[in-house]
């Protein structure tokens, strides 16, 4: 039944009784399992909403929200000029014409960090089937937790179907479309949304679990998916980042940053990264450069520094990607500038194995001066500008095994350039600096 929306004398007359009510409103249902009489079970009038997009429902539909547990938002265009504040168990569904826009009155969290929805310390909440426009007057962005719907402490969310369509420029400073934050939130999922120029902040301070599967984001204003390692002693872990379609971000298209553990970056296609002129210089497709990671089975193109970047050792696994880069671009390195994690102990081998990059001034980059322990297998580069493979260690250790990888020139050298690559800064027998190549070619027409 739907507790705080109508009573069971109003449930009557619209359906054929309380029970049958109860038994068309089970929490997996949605948006289009619903049928009309369902929808319109919810008595606007008693609430005072009105979705003509003219007039204020902000104090309407936070009390729809407060005194309910489920509701079937009908369609039309809803102007909030505040935050909305959502609670436990809240399940709210739109129509295919059902729309939250901010007005042009806005204040608080709204105005100040484009937050349409808000939950804190709640769980079990869905929200499913509703686009959010953005307001015709200028947000006035804080520099930190811009984001339409934003979860603090929060467990068990999904936010799904979702329509975020918002037009916001390429900069350094925007809004999210789900931001979710704090050592007490896990098991989160956000999926199959359709997302204009903003992005998703996964992962923040602690947050683990999050699963992000099957979006769609388009012209994100700087990072299009994101995750911030930034608690001090609290490491976010396994979160996953499956199947996600990202077009022509202003900075990255994924990045795992930080104090993160466990994250899997799987089967996501990123077409274009660092399209802002502005921060074009770290525009790399994907950057997994926590612990633990698994990149694997990712479709690159026109990525502007790297297509993938891993944080070497720490139990990192590339695999079965696929690369088609810019020219003057890397496909995947293995940067070796970062310390090894507290929580990891000794040097733990990466698998670099199964990947084809095509067209990139440098291949596979083994960079960086902490102790590096690869196995390269199988890998198949073609056309590489300068360098299939490069080796460019500043540790005085280092054990790389290579086998099965293949190099191949089809079109003539512009520029001196190698299949293998490497160098390094010491002395004959200072340093025990070990390559092993078994079983590699190379092939040139």
């Amino acid at each position: 039944m739907l507790k705080g929306v109508l009573s069971c004398g109003l449930s009557l007359l619209l359906l054929s009784s309380c029970e049958k009510t109860q038994t068309n409103l089970a929490p997996e249902a949605s948006v289009n399992q619903a049928t009309d009489s369902l929808k319109s079970v919810l008595a606007f009038q008693s609430y005072g909403l009105n979705g003509n997009g003219i007039a204020d429902n902000t104090a309407a539909l936070q009390k729809l929200v407060n005194e309910s547990s489920e509701i079937y938002l009908k369609g039309g265009t809803y102007i909030i000029n505040q935050t909305i504040n959502l609670k436990s168990g809240l399940k709210i569904y739109g129509e295919p014409t059902t729309v939250i826009k901010a007005g042009n009155q806005m204040s608080g969290t709204l105005s100040s960090n484009g937050r349409y929805f808000f939950a804190g310390s709640t769980d079990q909440i869905v929200i499913s089937g509703i686009t959010f426009k953005q307001s015709d007057m200028a947000y006035q962005w804080s520099d930190w937790n811009n984001s339409c719907i934003y979860l603090l402490n929060c467990k068990n969310t999904l936010i799904e179907g979702i329509f975020f369509d918002f037009k916001v420029p390429y900069a350094t400073n925007g809004m999210e479309a789900v931001w979710i934050s704090g050592t007490g939130s896990t098991n989160n999922t956000i999926k199959n949304n359709n997302i204009n120029t903003l992005g998703i902040k996964y992962a923040e301070n602690g947050a683990d679990g999050t699963i992000v599967h099957s979006n769609i984001l388009n012209n994100a204003y700087s990072n299009a998916i994101t995750a911030n390692g930034n608690h001090p002693s609290d490491y976010i872990t396994n979160c996953q980042i499956v199947n996600n379609t990202i077009k022509n971000a202003g900075r990255m298209g994924i990045e795992d940053w930080g104090n993160t553990n466990g994250a899997l970056i799987k089967w996501n296609k990123v077409y274009g990264s660092g399209k802002d002129p502005n921060q074009a210089i770290d525009g790399i497709a994907i950057s997994a450069v926590g612990s633990n990671v698994s990149v694997i089975g990712n479709h690159i193109s026109d990525s502007q520094i790297y297509a993938i970047e891993v944080r070497g050792n720490y139990g990192v696994t590339v695999t079965h990607n696929t690369m088609t880069n810019n020219p003057a671009s890397t496909g995947i390195i293995l940067n070796y500038t970062f310390p090894i994690p507290q929580f990891v102990s000794g040097v733990t081998r990466a698998m670099v194995g199964y990947n084809k990059i095509e067209k990139s001034d440098i291949g596979i980059h083994i960079f960086g001066d902490y102790e590096a322990n690869v196995k390269i297998l199988r890998n198949t580069v073609n056309n590489s500008i300068t360098k299939a493979i490069s080796i460019e260690s500043g540790s005085p250790s280092y054990l790389l095994d290579l086998e099965g990888n293949r190099t191949n020139y089809t079109i003539p050298a512009s520029r001196e350039r190698y299949a293998l690559f490497s160098y390094t800064k010491f002395d004959p027998g200072a340093a025990n600096q070990v390559i092993n190549s078994t079983a590699d070619s190379l092939i040139y027409a």
